[in-house]
């Protein structure tokens, strides 16, 4: 039992629903089946109970005579009537003493006759025959006895026929049955299967933009529309999680976490496709002036204002990224001339020396610019980075709203610096 119940507990919702609609079926037709068989079995065998007692009703009445006169010829012409009837083996006529007068056998077929308890009209039924006696009269006054039996093979023939057809009808009543179920055991079934599958390839490759068809609004398709509303509420947790983790909460730049990532990609990309990537280091200047003097809030104004003007100076494939307090980073890639990086930072340079109206005042500040590029400078991203920032500080050096491009001249580094 405990090796059944695990083998259904192993099995597919599909093949569950299958057995337990089978099992219902077949408990369901089974008693109707027997039902069906046994009315058939004893409204037959009453049949040819009936029949036998017809039959011996007329050898009775038309051997009484022949009986009280001893005509055992007359009595044998009456029960070769019998010839007509093919269930009837066997008769005999018996004389009131119990000897046999007159009998009939068909194609010499004897069946052993049951005793009867008493000299009057009755009925024996036996696994092989029917037995009818009846007490022969003439003139009411008992002249012998009469016993007719009918052969029950004829009956199990009928029987086992009929068991085969009830047997056929069952099976196909059965097969239709269990095809009309697959067909609606699979409407149900097919969503669950699609949304297993959706669960797996949501595992697998973490897509919560997926989501399955809502076909119907029975509980299967409550069931797939909460899957959906759960993956809404992920990608949703995820995107805003993405941008706790990649956006800068002031300006709305991309965080020092993010440039990371994506200048290790760029210089990646240089190194592999054999073309250059730059970085920009932009570090603003009198910021932490205007900050203390006219407060956090006025300062992150300006950083958002700051943001806008950046973006605005660069192409859609370039990335600006807030990457501390007051310093940003660009990553430049395909870069096919330094002149264009130059020209960039020129007019940030200049963009960000103007001023900047917040709360009824202009604010004005600077901005200090260092270039580094890869190959040239470095190859990994750490060293592009830190030639970013020396130029940085070297353009800063030279007095602010300076941009200063990282170079190296044999042993020493120098820097080469747009005066603007």
């Amino acid at each position: 039992m405990k090796r059944l119940t695990r083998w259904f507990r192993d099995l597919s919702i599909e093949r569950k629903l299958s057995v337990i609609a089978t099992c219902v079926v077949l408990t369901v037709l089974l008693p109707i089946v027997c039902f069906t068989f046994g009315y058939e079995y004893f409204a037959v065998r009453r049949a040819a109970l009936q029949e036998i007692q017809v039959q011996a009703d007329i050898i009775r009445d038309n051997t009484g005579a022949a009986l009280a006169f001893r005509d055992q010829t007359s009595a044998t012409e009456v029960l070769d009537t019998l010839r007509a009837s093919p269930g009837i083996v066997h008769a005999v006529l018996m004389l009131p003493d119990g000897s046999i007068f007159a009998q009939y056998n068909r194609n010499g077929i004897t069946i052993n006759l049951v005793p009867a308890q008493r000299q009057i009209d009755q009925e024996i039924i036996t696994s092989e025959s029917i037995q009818v006696s009846r007490s022969v009269h003439l003139k009411n006054q008992a002249v012998g006895s009469l016993v007719v039996q009918s052969s029950l093979d004829a009956l199990y023939g009928r029987m086992r026929l009929y068991a085969l057809f009830i047997a056929f009808s069952a099976l196909v009543a059965l097969g239709f049955a269990y095809a009309l179920g697959r067909y609606l055991i699979a409407n149900i079934t097919r969503p669950l299967s699609r949304l297993v599958r959706l669960t797996q390839n949501v595992t697998r490759s973490e897509d919560y933009t997926l989501r399955e068809v809502v076909e119907s609004q029975d509980e299967i398709g409550e069931l797939s529309q909460a899957f959906n509303t759960m993956l809404s509420h992920i990608h949703d947790r995820d995107v805003r999680l993405n941008q706790l983790a990649y956006r800068d909460s002031v300006t709305g730049l991309t965080n020092r976490h993010y440039f990371k990532e994506r200048a290790e990609q760029a210089v990646a990309n240089a190194l592999n496709n054999g073309t250059r990537c730059g970085l920009m280091f932009i570090d603003l200047d009198r910021f932490k002036a205007v900050n203390d003097t006219l407060g956090h809030e006025v300062g992150d104004e300006l950083l958002q204002v700051v943001a806008l003007r950046l973006n605005a100076l660069l192409r859609s494939s370039d990335v600006v990224c807030r990457i501390g307090g007051d310093e940003f980073a660009v990553i430049f890639e395909n870069i096919h001339e330094l002149s264009g990086m130059m020209t960039v930072a020129q007019k940030m340079v200049r963009e960000l020396a103007q001023a900047v109206p917040l709360r009824g005042r202009d604010v004005f500040i600077g901005a200090s610019i260092g270039i580094s590029v890869c190959p040239e400078n470095a190859s990994n991203m750490s060293d592009l980075l830190r030639c970013a920032d020396v130029a940085m500080y070297q353009a800063k050096s030279k007095g602010r709203g300076q941009v200063s491009i990282y170079e190296v001249a044999g042993d020493q580094i120098v820097s080469a610096y747009a005066d603007l």
